[in-house]
C-alpha cells in the first residue's frame, strides 16, 4: 500500500502556524515580487480570489473581505517542509518527497488491514498537527494514482480515506476523468470526446485504445486504476545546467549594484550545486532590461558572456570572482537594468581531482569550509553566512512588502515573552 500525505493550503498553512489570530480566516500567499496569487486558504476562496490572480487586480477585494496577505517566504515553507518529512519518515520505512508539501510513503511489505491504515492516517495528522501546526489529508491505495486520487477524497471523510477493494468502482464512476492524476483537461476532453466520461470507464478501456488515444503516460495510468503499479519512485536527476535568477524590484543602473546581486545569485547557484555532489568548469552572466514591449529600442537591451574556469570546482569564492569579473564586460551605461541570470556550465560529478600547481591541502581546506558554510546555512537559514560583497548594495532584492519573520530558522525573529 502506498500513503499520499499532502498538506492542507501549505503556504497558507504555514503563515498561520505563528498567526493563531489567523486561523480560521482568509489568507493568501504571492509570488515572487508580490506579482500574483500563488496559494490561499479555503477562507481566500470563498471571498472569490483564485490562484494566478496579479494582485494589483485583487488587492481592493483583500482589503475589503480582510484577507491577510504574505510574500512568499520559501525559507519558512522548506523548513516546515522538512520537520514534516522527519515525521514521515518514523512510519515508513521509504518515502518519496515529490513536492514541498506532499509526499508518498511506501508499505510495500505491510500486510496490514484497511482499519491498521485508517490509525496510521489519524495518527500521522494528529501528530503534525500537533508538533509541526499544520494540517494534511492522508490517501491510502495500492498505486500512486489512487493514492492522489484517495487523498482528493480523504476532505470529505475526515482527512483520511483508504482504499476497499469493494468500493473502488463506485468511486471511480463518481469522478470526472480530468480529476484523475496524469489526464489533465486535454486528455480529458479527448476522452469525452470518444465517449469516456468518467474514471470508471477509463479504467475499464481496452488497453490497445488506451496506447493509442493516450500514449504511455495514459497507458500507465489506466494499469494504475486497475490497480497495477507502473509509475516508480521518482529520483530526482542531476541538473545539467544550474541557473539562479530573479527580477529586481527596480531598475539597476549602476555596476555596483548589478555585482551585489550577481555574488548573491551566484552563492544560490554554488549552493544547489553542492547540493547535487557536482562541479562546473563555466559560469554565465546575463543581464537584461527586460523592456521586450518597448516601443523605445534605445531602453532595450540584453547580453551575457560565458567564463571558463581553469578546473572544475564548487568554491564560491571562485566562483563568484568569475562572475565578477564577466560582468564589466556586458554592462553598458544608460540602462535600467531589471534582471541578472547565473548560470553554471560544464556540471560534472564531484570528484577529488589533484592538480600540479595547487597544494593539496588547500584543495582540502576549501572543501572542509563549504562543508562548514552548508551545514551553517542548512541549521540557520539562507544568508545566515554570506560573502561581505553582496550587502554592499541595497534596494534591488525582490519587493516582498508582507513578508512574514523566519521563525524556525532565525533566532532573532522568535517571540519573546515577558
Amino acid at each position: 500500500m502506498i500513503l499520499h500525505a499532502d498538506g492542507n493550503s501549505f503556504y497558507a498553512s504555514c503563515e498561520q502556524i505563528y498567526r493563531p489570530d489567523l486561523r480560521g480566516k482568509p489568507v493568501a500567499v504571492l509570488s515572487n515580487n508580490d506579482g500574483i496569487v500563488i496559494a490561499l486558504n479555503k477562507e481566500a476562496k470563498a471571498c472569490g480570489i483564485k490562484r494566478g490572480d496579479p494582485y494589483f487586480k485583487v488587492r481592493d477585494i483583500c482589503q475589503w473581505r480582510g484577507i491577510t496577505v504574505f510574500s512568499s517566504n520559501y525559507t519558512l515553507y522548506a523548513d516546515i517542509s522538512r520537520r514534516i518529512t522527519s515525521i514521515y519518515l518514523e512510519y515508513a520505512p521509504d518515502i518519496e518527497e515529490y513536492s514541498i508539501d506532499e509526499s508518498f510513503l511506501f508499505f510495500d511489505k505491510c500486510n496490514w488491514s484497511i482499519k491498521d491504515y485508517y490509525e496510521i492516517g489519524h495518527d500521522l495528522k494528529r501528530r503534525i498537527a500537533k508538533e509541526v501546526g499544520i494540517p494534511i489529508c492522508v490517501g491510502a491505495a495500492p498505486t500512486k494514482t489512487l493514492a492522489k486520487l484517495y487523498n482528493k477524497k480523504a476532505k470529505e471523510h475526515g482527512g483520511v480515506f483508504v482504499y476497499d477493494p469493494a468500493e473502488v468502482d463506485s468511486l471511480l464512476e463518481q469522478t470526472d476523468c480530468e480529476t484523475i492524476w496524469g489526464i489533465g483537461h486535454k486528455r480529458a476532453q479527448k476522452l469525452m470526446y470518444n465517449g469516456i466520461t468518467n474514471a470508471l470507464m477509463l479504467k475499464n478501456m481496452p488497453l490497445s485504445d488506451v496506447n493509442k488515444l493516450l500514449t504511455c503516460q495514459g497507458f500507465n495510468t489506466v494499469q494504475e486504476l486497475n490497480g497495477i503499479r507502473c509509475i516508480e519512485k521518482v529520483t530526482r536527476e542531476k541538473k545539467d545546467i544550474i541557473t539562479s535568477s530573479r527580477q529586481f524590484a527596480i531598475k539597476v543602473y549602476d555596476i555596483e549594484t548589478l555585482e551585489c546581486a550577481a555574488v548573491e545569485y551566484a552563492e544560490l547557484a554554488v549552493e544547489r550545486l553542492r547540493q547535487q555532489k557536482s562541479e562546473c568548469q563555466a559560469v554565465q552572466v546575463t543581464i537584461s532590461t527586460c523592456n521586450y514591449y518597448s516601443e523605445d529600442i534605445n531602453s532595450q537591451y540584453s547580453n551575457g558572456i560565458v567564463v571558463s574556469l581553469p578546473r572544475l570546482t564548487s568554491y564560491t569564492p571562485d566562483i563568484v570572482e568569475a562572475a565578477r569579473i564577466a560582468l564589466p564586460e556586458i554592462y553598458r551605461e544608460g540602462y535600467g537594468y531589471k534582471v541578472i541570470m547565473i548560470s553554471l556550465l560544464d556540471i560534472m560529478p564531484a570528484q577529488y581531482q589533484g592538480w600540479l600547481w595547487i597544494d593539496p591541502k588547500e584543495d582540502i581546506k576549501k572543501r572542509k569550509l563549504m562543508d562548514a558554510v552548508d551545514y551553517i546555512t542548512a541549521m540557520y537559514g539562507r544568508r545566515s553566512i554570506t560573502l561581505a560583497k553582496s550587502y554592499t548594495k541595497t534596494g534591488w532584492e525582490m519587493k516582498r512588502e508582507f513578508l512574514s519573520p523566519n521563525f524556525t530558522t532565525d533566532i532573532r525573529t522568535v517571540p519573546i515573552i515577558k
